[in-house]
């Protein structure tokens, strides 16, 4: 039986280019993916590893993260995240975990890389954003 499971909500928000810059909710989030970092490999072997190589951590690489909302149309943010990706700029995320005291908060600075428009006849209308973590990943 799994005891640690969690079931929770996240907030996905991006700030505004205004100062102080505040953060707005993107709308209707149903899927998040790809937070997270990894440290490049690299082979510290020297000729006194004995036949065995040895590895460092070296730099982080942010992830590239997913973001599904239901499309909303008109909706401001949804539209200036698509202005981003035009734009080719680096913008500011915060991603909040709400349930649970404290919350915790991941902020970090993301390249709008692409959006997509996925309709259906059946089915709701979602967009898609995909982000290049950029930097660190602050956690609070």
């Amino acid at each position: 039986m799994a005891t640690s499971a969690f079931v929770g909500d996240f907030v996905v928000a991006a700030a505004t280019v205004s100062s102080p810059a505040s953060y707005d909710d993107l709308p209707e989030v149903i899927s998040i993916s790809g937070l997270g970092q990894t440290n490049e490999l690299i082979d510290a072997t020297h000729f006194g590893s004995a036949g065995s190589r040895e590895y460092i951590s070296g730099l982080a690489d942010g992830s590239e993260m997913s973001v599904e909302c239901n499309y909303v149309q008109n909706n401001a943010i949804q539209e200036r995240i698509i202005a981003d990706v035009k734009a080719k700029r680096t913008i500011n995320l915060k991603v909040t975990v709400t349930d649970g005291s404290p919350q915790t908060v991941y902020t970090f600075a993301a390249v709008a890389l692409a959006w997509v428009l996925n309709p259906a006849v059946d089915d709701r209308n979602t967009i898609s954003f995909t982000f290049k973590i950029s930097g660190d990943i602050t956690v609070a």
